[in-house]
């Protein structure tokens, strides 16, 4: 699947992101719908929540997926998602110096 998944409660609070295919699902169990959601990535964040995520350091769970939005988490502020109907749309990520390449040629195209 590639980039990064997130699992959240009813209420669209996230209760993890990660890097691999979150939750997991067990061969020949696979549910209709697929509780699989790829995680976007676009913030809108506070300036008190900025501050305070300014003073924590990264946790266990930051260091190890390498996602910073797991801070958030690891110091017990929720964060809400919000899900989006993208079924069959292509998505970029730019997490990587290698990533820019392809971006900006994608953008070339428009």
């Amino acid at each position: 699947m590639g980039g990064t998944t997130a699992v959240f409660d009813r209420e669209g609070r996230a209760l993890y992101f990660s890097k691999e295919v979150v939750p997991y699902i067990a061969p020949g169990a696979v549910p209709d719908p697929l509780p699989v959601f790829h995680h976007v990535g676009v913030y809108a964040y506070r300036p008190a929540a900025l501050e305070r995520y300014g003073t924590w350091e990264a946790g266990p769970l930051e260091m190890m997926e390498g996602l910073e939005q797991l801070r958030f988490l690891e110091n017990g502020t929720p964060v809400a998602c919000v899900e989006v109907e993208a079924q069959g749309r292509l998505f970029w990520e730019l997490n990587n110096p290698e990533d820019i390449p392809r971006i900006e040629a994608a953008l070339k195209e428009l």
